[in-house]
């Protein structure tokens, strides 16, 4: 699942930075500076509130679209290991990341996405999804 995450992240990264791209040109069909300035801003909120939260935890040092560089203190962990009812199995996370995720989910997650389940009725059922992690 990690790879399926990580793979996602930098699809829709690349997804955004094309469609950036795309509705900037002047030439599009879809042209149009206020997509290019909703791309833009949640960029910027996201790292942001990145920044927030790390200054309550450390020292932020650069912050960009790639990632964060960050001094943390020592005793705070940057892996933590889940052991499973398996004891040749661990599932290790990275916990500055987690936390970062969680901030953005909370953040930046799309509360309108819908699923058609009954037909005849016409009944949907609502989700929330967000793909952007650090």
């Amino acid at each position: 699942m990690v790879v399926l995450y990580d793979s996602l992240q930098l699809a829709h990264k690349c997804i955004l930075n094309s469609f950036y791209g795309y509705v900037m040109r002047k030439g599009a069909r879809w042209y149009s500076m206020e997509m290019a300035g909703v791309v833009t801003y949640t960029g910027a909120k996201i790292i942001q509130n990145a920044r927030l939260l790390v200054e309550k935890i450390g020292k932020p040092l650069e912050l960009d679209t790639d990632g964060i560089w960050c001094a943390l203190p020592g005793s705070f962990p940057e892996n933590f290991t889940f052991k499973t009812r398996d004891p040749k199995k661990q599932f290790t996370i990275s916990y500055p990341c987690v936390i970062l995720n969680v901030d953005v989910a909370i953040n930046n997650s799309n509360d309108q996405y819908q699923t058609l389940t009954d037909p005849i009725r016409k009944m949907y059922t609502t989700r929330s999804e967000c793909f952007i992690e650090f």
